[in-house]
């Protein structure tokens, strides 16, 4: 990803940080934002892995006869 990208994700991440603030001492600010955004790339890694794993061919597999 190029700078511009990475600085608008931490640009939403912190807004939307801040904006789902609540005043409560005993719970972490934005859990559910984290937790979230931490398991959809979790589960976006790990179905990439896979795909990659169960989808790819050797190079020259299509030129065989």
């Amino acid at each position: 990803m190029n700078r511009i990208a990475w600085l608008f994700f931490v640009l939403i991440l912190t807004v939307t940080s801040v904006a789902s603030y609540r005043a409560d001492p005993g719970e972490f600010p934005a859990f559910y934002f984290v937790f979230g955004a931490l398991g959809c790339l979790l589960m976006l890694g790990i179905t990439k892995g896979v795909a990659k794993k169960l989808l790819s061919r050797k190079e020259g597999y299509y030129e065989r006869s």
